[in-house]
């Protein structure tokens, strides 16, 4: 079965691979480590730098079964090894990899986007912990019910509890907490605009945040 649309509701819908696909996808063979060295060079173009666990993972490959491709992909040049400083694991930087001049750009991040999906490189490139707190109870999370992390540049520096209030048409700001050592000024500025393109987005009217902390109160002031 294939995927061939997805509902308002979010729900899948199916059908047989023979309708969907064209008779070139359909015949056509590949063996399985072709498949994933194609998977894991991808992977590397996507991530630019990363450890064989990284690598690994951005296809859910278990890291046994990747070693031995990923030892191919730098013998046919495609990768090549590197070191990092203060990184543990050696690393493996694309051939296609090229040094922005800069990374610029704000965004709210889905907690399955590649950025932060994979919560050690997270960890190792942004000194930033994560996780999802649906499952943890109300008096026990720390940052929120559904938290985004908030990108700007190359650096996350913030987290936002988010839900949208279809009812009363408000997109509702539960909770904020900035990171460490982040240019407060920056961060609330361009959390605010992104905040406002979101109510947009969702054709939603207003932005009510909730005043829980000092960050949040200097958001609501800047929105």
């Amino acid at each position: 079965m294939v995927v061939t649309d997805r509902l308002p509701n979010f729900q899948r819908v199916y059908d047989l691979p023979e309708r969907v696909l064209n008779d070139e996808y359909l015949s056509r063979s590949v063996s399985r480590p072709d498949a994933q060295r194609e998977l894991l060079q991808r992977a590397a173009t996507a991530l630019g730098i990363a450890t064989l666990h990284d690598l690994a993972d951005y296809f859910r490959m278990s890291p046994r079964e990747a070693a031995p491709r990923i030892a191919e992909l730098v013998e046919n040049g495609d990768i090549h090894p590197v070191s990092v400083d203060s990184w543990k694991e050696l690393a493996y930087l694309s051939s296609d990899a090229r040094l922005p001049r800069q990374i610029g750009g704000a965004s709210l991040l889905s907690p399955f986007d590649p950025v932060v999906w994979f919560r050690p490189r997270a960890l190792r490139l942004f000194d930033f912990h994560y996780r999802i707190e649906i499952y943890v109870p109300a008096s026990k999370r720390k940052w929120g019910y559904y938290v985004l992390p908030f990108r700007v540049g190359d650096q996350i520096v913030a987290r936002v509890d988010l839900k949208a209030d279809r009812q009363n048409r408000s997109l509702l700001v539960l909770a904020v907490h900035e990171e460490a050592h982040i240019e407060q000024g920056v961060c609330l500025d361009a959390l605010a605009s992104e905040l406002h393109a979101l109510k947009t987005w969702l054709n939603l009217d207003v932005v009510c945040v909730t005043k829980g902390n000092e960050f949040s109160k200097k958001l609501a002031a800047a929105m």
